[in-house]
């Protein structure tokens, strides 16, 4: 029997989202652009301050990303809730 930590906590689930990625052209073409652009303003900018950037960003996405499925998963526990009590 699969427990939610073989589901999601695995050796093979960076590969695994990195396929299924992979796999949407939308986002391909958006990291193709991305890296373009990244890539002339890095030459403009420099590598220093543009790395500087860019990791900033990626925390502040990844953060904002977080937040965003944290409070997903209380709605749905809220609704559920809901949905138990008047059931």
């Amino acid at each position: 029997m699969n427990t939610l930590s073989s589901l999601f906590l695995n050796d093979t689930i960076d590969a695994e989202i990195e396929a299924f990625c992979a796999s949407d052209p939308e986002f391909m073409k958006a990291e193709q652009d991305f890296e373009e652009i990244a890539s002339q303003i890095a030459k403009l900018v420099g590598f220093d301050l543009y790395d500087a950037f860019e990791r900033g960003f990626r925390k502040y996405i990844n953060r904002a990303s977080d937040l965003y499925y944290l409070f997903g998963l209380g709605l749905r526990q809220e609704i559920l809730q809901n949905l138990s009590a008047g059931g």
